[in-house]
């Protein structure tokens, strides 16, 4: 299959109760093979200590990307993203989800995912 770049959005909010958010939120299926190659997340609000966390069918795959500062975006860079991390693919069919832990305050969450199409050899 030919990789082709693709981008998503995910919002992530708990606008009721402190830290409500947790393990596995905001579930989408993955329709084809794709593989993660870039992810970046930004509070609403600073919320120190807040991190993301992506899973792949409840098991973690990418994990503690800071999720603290309202105006400096934490990021989580595969080497084809210009950065050191390996991309993470995912199975057509798998169902992925998000975490935000520590989170202290009510807040939303913006994040961004970036993934080829197909699976990244």
């Amino acid at each position: 299959m030919n990789e082709v770049l693709q981008h998503i959005v995910i919002t992530l909010t708990d606008p009721d109760e402190a830290a409500g958010m947790g393990t596995l939120e905001a579930y989408f299926i993955a329709l084809f093979p794709m593989t993660i190659v870039g992810v970046s997340v930004a509070p609403l609000e600073d919320d120190t200590g807040a991190t993301l966390d992506i899973d792949d069918d409840g098991a973690n795959v990418i994990s503690g990307v800071d999720a603290s500062d309202a105006n400096v975006p934490g990021t989580w860079a595969s080497v084809e993203a210009g950065g050191t991390e390996t991309p993470v693919f995912i199975e057509q069919d798998s169902k992925v989800s998000f975490d935000i832990n520590n989170g202290a305050v009510a807040n939303l969450f913006t994040v961004h995912v970036w993934y080829l199409i197909g699976q990244r050899l």
